[in-house]
């Protein structure tokens, strides 16, 4: 049965956790990546402050794998956590986005685009909690979409130091590409999330969750 959560239930199970705490960091680092960032911009012969913002990207990602690894691993898997993971994703990715777009002539368009996409989704994962009962359970092509933008942020930001050793015309030269990807991905991600809750949100007293059926508990789980 679909019933209606309160936000203070989140906050019932273990929220001081490694998974959480990295997850966290990944935001905390958003400052100083924008900061590196700046700084190379204004002393674009100097590659250190390139260096270190690159440094710090991968460093956001890997915290990205490792926080829901070590979840896993550690038995602290929680609603808390499994909504506070992409939440994190949303705050980094936009920012990242934001960065090459001010800094690198990123298609502007196209994180209006994102942050549309990730302002519904915030809306979506509320509303399920909230007003259903039910976690949402992000699909590949929310996953694949970050994983395009930490690309779509590296290529722009490794350009300054593999372009000018490449011949005119290469395929690298053009990092822009990587945005028309992740658009693509985005849109076939909507789709998707619409056919999975559009029932859910729009006409629950026609769907019945069933514990048992195991086609479905991949897909939906009430809290």
């Amino acid at each position: 049965m679909l019933h209606e959560k309160k936000p203070k239930d989140l906050l019932e199970e273990r929220v001081f956790t490694l998974s959480n705490f990295l997850s966290v960091s990944r935001v905390l680092l958003l400052p100083f990546f924008i900061q590196f960032t700046r700084k190379h911009i204004e002393s674009p012969r100097s590659s250190e402050y390139l260096f270190l913002a690159i440094g710090t990207c991968i460093l956001a990602v890997l915290t990205d794998f490792l926080d829901g690894f070590l979840a896993r691993l550690l038995s602290q898997e929680s609603v808390l956590g499994k909504y506070l993971d992409p939440i994190c994703d949303k705050f980094v990715t936009i920012g990242g986005l934001s960065v090459i777009v001010h800094y690198y002539q990123f298609p502007l368009w196209i994180l209006i685009i994102y942050i549309l996409r990730e302002t519904l989704g915030v809306w979506l994962g509320g509303f399920l909690y909230l007003k259903r009962g039910i976690q949402g359970k992000p699909n590949w092509w929310g996953k694949i979409g970050v994983g395009l933008v930490a690309a779509a942020v590296l290529w722009y930001m490794t350009l300054p130091l593999i372009g000018p050793t490449l011949p005119e015309n290469h395929f690298f030269l053009h990092p822009e590409y990587s945005g028309y990807v992740l658009v693509l991905v985005l849109s076939i991600g909507v789709i998707a999330y619409s056919k999975r809750y559009w029932n859910i949100v729009f006409h629950p007293e026609r769907f019945i969750l069933d514990p048992e059926d195991k086609k479905q508990k991949k897909k939906y789980e009430l809290v």
